[in-house]
């Protein structure tokens, strides 16, 4: 059997190694997570952005199709005035 006795000194150098080892897996671990937060984020504002646009749109339309409806009814109030004053 080969004798496994560490010195404090390897002990100390092997210990700073592993920490050095796990701050570059936090690090790389942190950098990641930001990597996934950003693209969540760009995703979710795509997503919000269509949606104003599609509300946007659905408001105009709104708009134009109660023009026309008033549009409409005048015109059929102009004509019920008009078959009233000729008749």
């Amino acid at each position: 059997m080969k004798n496994s006795v560490v010195t404090p000194n390897e002990f100390e150098e092997q210990l700073s190694q592993l920490q050095e080892k796990f701050s570059l897996l936090e690090r790389r671990l942190t950098l990641k997570a930001n990597e996934v937060v950003f693209t969540m984020t760009v995703s979710h504002r795509k997503e919000i952005d269509e949606l104003r646009d599609e509300v946007f749109y659905l408001r105009d339309e709104l708009k134009k199709m109660k023009k026309e409806r008033r549009q409409d009814y005048l015109g059929k109030v102009a004509q019920q005035a008009k078959r009233r004053s000729v008749g």
